[in-house]
């Protein structure tokens, strides 16, 4: 896959395999979008007692992202794509589900797709080498890194509240950072989650 076509792309399988064979496929982003994923479905489910089930399953998801350990729970639960040993197995198996379900997969395609970009932002974009390399795509200068900047991204993903995103952008902008693609990510309307390339980038999380 091209930049070009990752940025035109509505196929998260295809995306899904672009990501992994790119840099910021650690375990711990990949399990994250794992479990934003099946949150998000989750709520999609008809039966009350299942959605309760699935959003569990994918909140234990998101603590073995954050500790690296399995959790003791994930034992007591059934067969579930986010516990699997290997994280981009749980990740490919992820991405490609929504193209394999026959009734009504077209909402979950359209999110697995913005949730792809959303925590990966573009894999394509360029990293800086040098301070006179010209800047683009998710490059992140450690300067913008103020006090100001790191401790909203911190708390917004300590509390997983970030609807203080737009602030975020002003404050990067205050610290000199004029990358458009960063500035319209922490802007633009929609849902942010803990793994988000923005957040993770002030952070200095792989």
């Amino acid at each position: 896959m091209t930049e070009a076509e990752w940025l035109a792309s509505k196929d998260p399988a295809e995306m899904g395999a672009a990501v992994t064979a790119r840099t910021r496929g650690s375990p711990r982003v990949l399990r994250l979008y794992v479990a934003a994923f099946w949150h998000w479905q989750s709520f999609r489910l008809r039966g009350s007692a299942e959605k309760q089930r699935l959003r569990a399953r994918a909140e234990l998801v998101g603590l073995w992202a954050e500790c690296g350990t399995r959790p003791n729970g994930a034992d007591t639960l059934s067969n579930f794509v986010g516990f699997n040993a290997n994280a981009r197995q749980a990740f490919r198996a992820t991405v490609r589900a929504p193209g394999n379900w026959h009734t009504n997969s077209a909402p979950a395609v359209k999110f697995a797709v913005r949730l792809l970009r959303e925590v990966f932002g573009n894999p394509f974009a360029m990293r800086r080498k040098r301070k006179s390399d010209t800047m683009r795509g998710n490059m992140f200068d450690p300067a913008w890194r103020t006090d100001t900047a790191v401790a909203l991204a911190r708390t917004m993903y300590a509390d997983n509240d970030f609807g203080a995103m737009p602030i975020l952008a002003d404050a990067l902008q205050d610290a000199g950072c004029t990358n458009d693609d960063i500035l319209m990510h922490c802007r633009e309307p929609g849902e942010h989650v803990r793994g988000c390339w923005v957040i993770d980038a002030v952070l200095g999380r792989e």
